[in-house]
């Protein structure tokens, strides 16, 4: 319990501070983190409640953390057949492109296609890097990662 609340804040703290981490054209260097659970279903509350919590601050507010929280329970919820990671990071990445792209476009009113090629590379890029890194020392930061 103390890690997933650890891992929920790190998500929150990471995610609020940087500038360019919601909308149409973001990095969100926290996506770097959703990859856990891909390793240990043990964290999945954890990226969860982060995730919701983070999403509350963009400025889309609760419709953000709906999709957001969607998101990860889909793509946690497929991992749980899917056992490669990178299949998972691509999953992930898609629903995020997909999902994110659908609701600003619906909302906002940003053109889709823009939005899902945009969010799939960022979110590509960061949950690769963050699958590397776990992979590679994930045992070493949190119980039971690999």
């Amino acid at each position: 319990m103390i890690y997933n609340a650890l891992l929920a804040a790190l998500y929150v703290a990471t995610t609020v501070i940087n500038p360019i981490g919601t909308m149409a054209i973001q990095i969100r260097v926290s996506e770097m983190l959703a990859v856990i659970p891909f390793f240990n279903r043990q964290y999945i509350p954890g990226i969860i409640l982060g995730v919701g919590i983070a999403n509350l601050f963009s400025g889309l507010g609760f419709m953000d953390v709906l999709v957001g929280v969607g998101i990860a329970v889909i793509s946690y919820t497929i991992s749980y057949f899917v056992k490669n990671i990178w299949v998972n990071v691509g999953q992930y990445s898609i629903l995020c492109g997909i999902f994110v792209g659908l609701m600003l476009w619906m909302v906002l009113g940003i053109p889709f296609w823009f939005s899902f090629i945009t969010i799939t590379i960022s979110t590509l890029m960061t949950t690769s890097i963050g699958a590397f890194v776990f992979s590679k020392i994930g045992d070493r930061i949190l119980p039971a990662i690999k």
